[in-house]
């Protein structure tokens, strides 16, 4: 246990150290893909590449998705700020899965070159991940991400993705490699206005221990430009069963993070310490069925086809 908090205080003395990395970026339009979707990974600094072990992979490293035991449902909401509210829903069981990312402002105020207001309006935008992943040999396994953005308002914008993975085990220590919209279309808006999509190596490491685990991420960020070196890091300690403790860092915030399981529900929350912004925490909840996707599907369009005759 001594271990546990000499890892995780480590980790913390790092944000000191960090925002001293930060060079000038630009902010992508389809950053909604920058939010991520789970409690667990943000208490981990955004370090998952490497682990990739539970339904997150399909946004982080879908060539972890082989590694699922069990059918797994997620879903995660917050009001960052208090200036808009982002909501993920996700599922996955061994080999793919998929999540539905929303993100949507509240009212603002729209001004004119000279500061003067103009009108009121929101943004809106919708993100679409599908994951699959394919156990190649007993340590190595492929990964294939379709990503699609849709922007809903103040204007009109769609555009796609692909990004292959993989992932590589090496007794404790895991390897992974995401080749971020290697192709992709950028956003196309109603307007006519295109804007490309930033293609980019990440590549992440994992070590595991008894109880403890250890993630780091060397990435460029879609957000970020021309600086490599952006790093996420971060450790988790499951000595406390059913109680498990995080921390991890970045170059834009820290974090501490804490889950409980109870039966086949997870519960996860995450506090980040942003370095330019106000505070904010995450939870998530995750639940897992040993039926797959698809038997679950059926039973849904079943009962929602009683649920129809019954009323009509």
């Amino acid at each position: 246990m001594r271990g546990a908090w000499v890892g995780i205080g480590l980790i913390l003395s790092l944000c000191m150290v960090l925002p001293s990395l930060a060079a000038d970026s630009y902010i992508s339009t389809a950053s909604i893909f920058e939010f991520g979707v789970s409690a667990r990974s943000l208490g981990l600094g955004g370090a998952f590449i490497a682990l990739a072990d539970d339904e997150s992979a399909v946004f982080y490293n879908p060539a972890g998705l082989p590694q699922l035991s069990e059918t797994k449902y997620s879903s995660l909401f917050t009001r960052p700020f208090g200036a808009y509210s982002y909501g993920v829903l996700g599922a996955a069981e061994r080999g793919w899965g998929g999540y539905l990312l929303i993100l949507d402002s509240d009212t603002l105020e729209e001004r004119d070159l000279y500061g003067n207001p103009i009108g009121n309006f929101r943004y809106t935008s919708t993100g679409l991940l599908l994951g699959w992943g394919r156990q190649l040999t007993g340590s190595f396994s492929l990964g294939l991400q379709i990503k699609g953005y849709g922007l809903a308002s103040p204007i009109k914008g769609f555009g796609l993705a692909l990004s292959p993975s993989v992932l590589f085990h090496e007794g404790p220590r895991s390897y992974g490699i995401v080749w971020r919209n290697m192709l992709n279309t950028g956003t196309r808006f109603s307007d006519g206005h295109s804007e490309p999509w930033i293609s980019n190596m990440a590549v992440g490491l994992a070590w595991r221990f008894d109880k403890l685990t250890y993630c780091i991420d060397f990435t460029e960020n879609l957000i970020t430009r021309g600086d490599i070196r952006c790093v996420r890091m971060g450790c988790e300690y499951t000595g406390f069963d059913p109680i498990v403790l995080r921390a991890g860092t970045n170059r834009d915030w820290s974090s501490v993070g804490v889950s409980v399981h109870w039966k086949d529900l997870r519960i996860d929350v995450a506090y980040l310490l942003h370095y330019a912004l106000p505070d904010s925490y995450i939870v998530s909840l995750s639940y897992e069925r040993t039926s797959s996707l698809a038997e679950e599907l059926i039973k849904s369009i079943r009962w929602f086809g009683n649920l129809l005759r019954k009323t009509f």
